[in-house]
């Protein structure tokens, strides 16, 4: 958990360098603290146990199965806070975040500017998922999915 007066740390794992180094750009001038950058599931655990950051940024197509990462660090940590990136959002990618655990679900192209904000929504314990896509997932939840 945050101690007070100290910036959100965050965990960026995504197997592109160049989407790794713009994401850290975003975080820190939005006043956060990137502690650590991996490019696998595997490393992204260890790294995760490591740093107990206060959220984890997650390329969902990384190699090392993201998936499988965020149960881990869900079961192990459960109070670090997930959000999911993917290049290509959709409802079956929106479905598997929830099942995750995961907290949110953003597509790569958001806003570097709200980057910031939604991982301190998320932290403060709120979840972020596109809206025009959770309305799908719900109704086919609500129907037995």
């Amino acid at each position: 958990m945050q101690a007070p007066g100290r910036p959100l740390r965050i965990l960026i794992a995504d197997d592109h360098p160049p989407t790794r180094h713009e994401l850290r750009q975003d975080l820190e001038r939005g006043g956060l603290e990137v502690c650590a950058e991996t490019a696998t599931g595997d490393e992204a655990i260890a790294a995760a146990l490591r740093e107990r950051p206060d959220l984890c940024l997650f390329d969902i197509q990384m190699p090392g199965d993201g998936m499988a990462a965020v149960t881990a660090i869900r079961s192990a940590l459960p109070s670090t806070k997930i959000i999911l990136m993917t290049a290509t959002p959709d409802e079956a990618g929106v479905l598997a975040a929830v099942r995750a655990g995961a907290d949110g679900y953003l597509a790569k192209d958001v806003d570097p500017r709200r980057l910031p904000h939604i991982v301190r929504v998320v932290v403060g314990g709120e979840t972020s998922y596109p809206r025009r896509l959770l309305g799908t997932v719900l109704r086919s939840l609500r129907v037995g999915g």
